[in-house]
């Protein structure tokens, strides 16, 4: 079975806004007699279902999960209530487990689906003057700046310019692999590191040395970021954060700086990246082109969307 957590965002405006929905697959072909209200989809009831908090009492230290495991906790709500779960996670959510039903929702969406975003990210945005990224905005401005990112990234051969440089990370990573011994947490940091220099070559065109013996001091803050925004979000996304509407707590702290220096470092690679030259196109080249378009031709404020979006293209690839 699939189980896929970060679908829970996408599910549940629209199965409250259209208020019936089916309990299993393939909705739009439901008998109207099959089809049973929301309220009457399973899930936990009591503490539970209160609103907000709700979620506080499936983590320790009132049950036995924690944000790292929410996974775990999304496991065993399947198991005891079956492939569609209703649930309090911040906010009220749907758990889908059958890869038709995930489907069916993928294939309902509409024209301009909901796609509620973090919320602590939005705030920190607003109230720093900053352009929402792609992820955090929804209707007809989503869908203005989602059709120009299709159009670079949905192409059969979009990854075909990265297979060089992707195979030159792939490579460090193997040779650090096979020349040192290295612990669980090690591995897992490396494993992190990876990944981050990876999507840098995508989302920058560049490469920010995080698998170098001695990265600088640049990079490690800029991963460091990178980790404490995960680490937020994965508190968030599980319904641990609420106050940050009303007063600017210590999480509020640290994931405003990791946001804003995410942001600056993305700054500087944008002012350094000018994309001239495209590459060269023959019989046996697939036709390609990076993320970024070209730098040479953008004026400031088409400059200002491109650093949020790829600020955010980073953290969520």
């Amino acid at each position: 079975m699939l189980r896929k957590y970060d679908l829970v965002s996408r599910v549940i405006p629209s199965l409250i806004k259209s208020q019936p929905i089916r309990w299993t697959s393939v909705a739009s072909s439901a008998n109207k007699d099959e089809v049973k209200p929301f309220e009457e989809i399973p899930g936990p009831k009591g503490l539970y279902n209160i609103p907000v908090i709700g979620a506080f009492f499936h983590f320790r230290p009132f049950g036995k999960f924690t944000p790292q495991t929410t996974h775990k906790l999304i496991d065993s709500l399947h198991e005891k209530y079956g492939p569609v779960v209703r649930v309090q996670l911040g906010r009220k959510c749907v758990l889908l487990e059958d890869i038709k039903d995930i489907e069916t929702v993928f294939r309902n969406e509409g024209k301009y689906p909901n796609r509620p975003g973090i919320d602590i990210s939005k705030v920190i945005y607003e109230k720093n003057g900053l352009k929402l990224p792609l992820s955090e905005i929804q209707g007809e401005e989503w869908q203005k700046l989602r059709t120009p990112v299709n159009k670079r990234l949905m192409k059969a051969d979009s990854a075909y310019h990265y297979l060089v440089p992707q195979n030159a990370v792939a490579d460090d990573f193997v040779n650090i692999l096979a020349t040192q011994k290295l612990t669980p947490e090690e591995m897992k940091d490396l494993f992190f590191r990876y990944a981050s220099e990876s999507i840098a070559v995508v989302t920058l065109n560049t490469r920010l040395g995080f698998l170098d013996h001695s990265s600088d001091k640049e990079s490690s803050e800029f991963l460091a970021a990178t980790k404490t925004v995960f680490s937020i979000i994965t508190d968030a996304i599980s319904g641990k954060i609420i106050t940050h509407k009303w007063y600017k707590s210590q999480t509020y702290t640290d994931m405003e700086k990791s946001l804003l220096l995410i942001r600056n470092t993305v700054t500087c690679e944008l002012e350094l990246t000018v994309v001239k030259d495209p590459p060269v196109t023959t019989a046996t080249t697939p036709s390609a082109t990076t993320t970024l378009p070209d730098m040479s031709t953008v004026d400031p404020r088409t400059c200002m969307l491109l650093n949020a979006e790829i600020s955010n293209l980073y953290l969520c690839s």
